[in-house]
């Protein structure tokens, strides 16, 4: 199964060509690299296509009045128009667009969000005021369209964050969101703004989560620097018992996400690496047979036989 950040580039593509993911499933194997230059290609493409079209509607803009276009959009102009011409109107008309943001619903605005130019969000994510931004981000978690709320993410500025983080409650949709940044280094620097407190909290909710959540926190540790990986990754594990430990490893397993965890046991304590390897889940050798094979870098070797050592032998722990 390709990683989390693969499937994220798959769907978006899907999305923009007016198909399936399935449809695409050949491509996972260029990586989320290589799918992230193919999309941003054919993206341009399109919207470049439809540049004549936009500035005909942009040269009608001053003349119509925002409530007007408030009106206009939300009864007669479907959700993806509005999306894809939007964001170029609004970059000849800059001035105008909190206004009209501002009249919008977070229901119409969610379901825009998805065809709005990605060469815009750069543009317009720092500009736009938090309180209006944040009701449409509210609605798009409650959608689970985490894929559409990480793109505005990995733009938004540091105080953005901080609002962000503050008006919304939903740990579950923020680890979610946050796994699917593309930029690792935006990924630290998000999670860094964090505060300590919350980003305990998210990850003591994901770990007791249902499956897909564990893995965006599985997928976002590993990508973390040390600092900020190393606390949230042993909390990830103290705070479960035995049959939830077993239930992480799991949930990587069947999902082919183990070289994650393997990242991750680079920043384990040895108490915490002890439980982990003392799981009932190891009791079957074939469990650490399916993780040295999927140890194929050699950091992922040295966390495999870390973990083989540790299990064979408890009262000496290896060291990282």
């Amino acid at each position: 199964m390709a990683d989390m950040l693969t499937r994220a580039k798959i769907a978006i593509l899907a999305q923009t060509l007016g198909t399936e993911p399935t449809a695409l499933a050949g491509l996972e194997r260029l990586g989320a690299h290589n799918l992230e230059a193919l999309l941003e290609r054919i993206s341009n493409e399109l919207f470049d296509s439809l540049a004549p079209t936009f500035a005909r509607v942009s040269k009608l803009a001053p003349l119509v009045p925002n409530a007007l276009v408030i009106i206009v959009a939300q009864k007669a102009i479907p959700a993806e128009v509005g999306g894809r011409a939007g964001g170029s109107v609004g970059m000849d008309h800059p001035d105008r667009a909190s206004g009209i943001i501002a009249g919008l619903t977070p229901a119409y605005m969610a379901d825009a969000a998805p065809f709005i130019d990605p060469r815009v969000i750069p543009v317009f994510a720092p500009r736009i005021p938090a309180e209006l931004l944040i009701p449409t981000a509210v609605e798009l978690l409650r959608r689970r369209d985490y894929l559409t709320a990480s793109r505005f993410v990995e733009h938004a500025t540091e105080q953005l964050v901080r609002e962000f983080e503050r008006g919304i409650d939903d740990d579950e949709g923020l680890i979610r969101t946050a796994a699917l940044v593309s930029s690792t280094d935006r990924l630290n620097d998000i999670v860094g703004v964090l505060p300590v407190e919350r980003r305990t909290r998210i990850i003591t909710t994901a770990a007791s989560a249902e499956p897909e959540t564990v893995l965006a926190a599985l997928s976002a540790l590993a990508r973390l620097d040390t600092e900020l990986a190393a606390p949230l990754s042993n909390t990830l594990f103290d705070g479960l018992d035995t049959d939830g430990i077993a239930r992480i490893l799991a949930i990587a397993t069947d999902a082919s996400a183990l070289p994650e965890l393997l990242d991750i046991t680079d920043q384990l304590t040895e108490r915490t690496l002890t439980r982990l390897a003392q799981s009932p889940y190891f009791a079957d050798d074939s469990a650490l047979r399916t993780m040295e094979q999927a140890a194929t870098t050699d950091r992922h070797r040295r966390a495999w036989q870390r973990i083989a050592h540790t299990a064979s032998d408890p009262a000496n722990p290896a060291t990282a």
